[in-house]
């Protein structure tokens, strides 16, 4: 009995002091794995918005191209409605703008009696708040905004023979500049049959802020992609 007594006086256990700082450096490393949690699901949460704004743009340019020539509205095609919409009518304005955060696309009672409107319905639809996340600054106004731009490259002085439309106009973008091939002695030519482009943009919320003024903003960023229609 005297032995053991001797042996449990000289153990020694763990001060109050030690005990608290060894409870800081588990909570120092507990505050540290969280914060690589949150950034983890972060990066994970924009990356999955990323490869979404991948798939919704293909997706717009697949429709445009497969409906290019379908009718736009009573007298004119699918293209030459959307590059009217922003190159010749009064309001000049694209024909699909999103620049707003919407929860959910416009709703409708029945289907439009033309290609275009089906596609835009879709398209807002697509590109809304369920599938994509959209933030607003302190203006209530968003930087992820969704553009679809329509123009066309061709050369003026032919535009009459060679305008896919058969509409006369001029063209948006006028290439005159004649270019050589790369054999020795190949003749110059220069681009005459006029051809449909898209350009389609689409912001994307980043998850970050950035201080502008006295106000924290979100940071957005841009995808664009260009595709040729005819």
């Amino acid at each position: 009995m005297n032995g053991l007594g001797i042996k449990r006086k000289s153990e020694k256990g763990l001060t109050l002091v030690e005990a608290l700082v060894a409870t800081v450096i588990v909570g120092i490393g507990f505050v540290s794995v969280f914060q690589m949690v949150q950034y983890s699901v972060s990066s994970i949460g924009v990356s999955s918005d990323r490869s979404k704004a991948n798939l919704l743009m293909t997706m717009v340019a697949e429709d445009f191209i497969s409906e290019k020539n379908s009718p736009g509205d009573k007298s004119i095609n699918f293209k030459d409605k959307l590059y009217n919409d922003e190159h010749v009518s009064g309001s000049k304005t694209p024909s699909f703008n999103i620049k707003s955060c919407a929860k959910a696309g416009p709703s409708r009672t029945k289907p439009d009696d033309f290609a275009l409107g089906n596609k835009k319905h879709k398209w807002e639809h697509r590109f809304s708040q369920k599938r994509l996340k959209c933030t607003t600054n302190t203006k209530g106004e968003t930087y992820d905004k969704k553009i679809l731009n329509v123009f066309t490259l061709c050369n003026n002085s032919v535009v009459s023979k060679s305008n896919l439309s058969k509409r006369n106009r001029p063209c948006k973008f006028n290439i005159t500049k004649k270019f050589k091939g790369h054999q020795q002695n190949s003749p110059q030519v220069g681009i005459y049959l006029e051809r449909y482009f898209g350009r389609l943009e689409v912001g994307i919320t980043t998850g970050k802020s950035q201080t502008i003024g006295q106000n924290k903003e979100p940071v957005s960023k841009t995808k664009v992609l260009y595709f040729q229609i005819d």
